[in-house]
C-alpha cells in the first residue's frame, strides 16, 4: 500500500490528531456510559450488549498495549500507588453502584442481600483494578527505562 502525502500542514495535523483525539475518547466514553446505563435501568444482560463489550475491550487493550510499547502514561496522570488507588476506588464505587441496582431491581425487598453484593463486587473490583494498574506502572516504568538508555536511531523503528 503506498502512502500519500498529507495535504495538511503542521498546524491543522496537530488540530486534526486533537479532534481524533477527542472524537475518540468521546465515543469511548458514551460506549461505556450507555453499556451501565443499559444494564442499571433494564437490565439487559450480556447477549444484548455482547457486541458492545467486544468493541469496547478491544479498544481498551489497544490503547494500552500501545501506550505502554510507546512508554507513555498518561498527559495528567502520574503512575504512582496513589494515583492507582484513587483510579480503583472510583472503579469500585461505580461496579457496586450497577450491582446494586441490577440486584434491587430483581430481589428489591431483600435490601441487605443487595448492599452486600454491591458492596463484594466494589471491593473485589477495586482489588482488582489496582492489581493491573500496579502492573501497568511497573510495565511502563519498565518499557520507559529501556527506551531511555536506545539509541536514537533504533527508537524511530518503534
Amino acid at each position: 500500500m503506498k502512502m500519500r502525502k498529507s495535504n495538511l500542514d503542521e498546524r491543522q495535523e496537530q488540530m486534526m490528531l486533537k479532534i481524533e483525539h477527542n472524537g475518540f475518547w468521546i465515543a469511548f466514553w458514551m460506549l461505556a456510559a450507555f453499556m451501565l446505563i443499559e444494564e442499571a435501568v433494564s437490565g439487559a444482560d450480556i447477549k444484548v450488549f455482547g457486541g458492545e463489550c467486544i468493541i469496547l475491550l478491544t479498544i481498551s487493550c489497544y490503547v494500552t498495549i500501545a501506550c505502554l510499547r510507546a512508554g507513555i502514561w498518561d498527559r495528567k496522570l502520574q503512575p504512582k500507588f496513589t494515583t492507582n488507588l484513587i483510579a480503583s476506588i472510583i472503579a469500585g464505587i461505580v461496579v457496586g453502584l450497577v450491582t446494586f441496582f441490577a440486584i434491587h431491581r430483581y430481589f428489591g425487598d431483600k435490601i441487605g442481600g443487595c448492599i452486600a453484593a454491591a458492596a463484594i463486587a466494589g471491593i473485589v473490583t477495586c482489588v482488582l483494578c489496582i492489581i493491573a494498574l500496579s502492573i501497568g506502572v511497573a510495565s511502563y516504568k519498565k518499557r520507559e527505562a529501556k527506551l531511555n538508555e536506545e539509541p536514537e536511531e533504533e527508537l524511530e523503528e518503534i
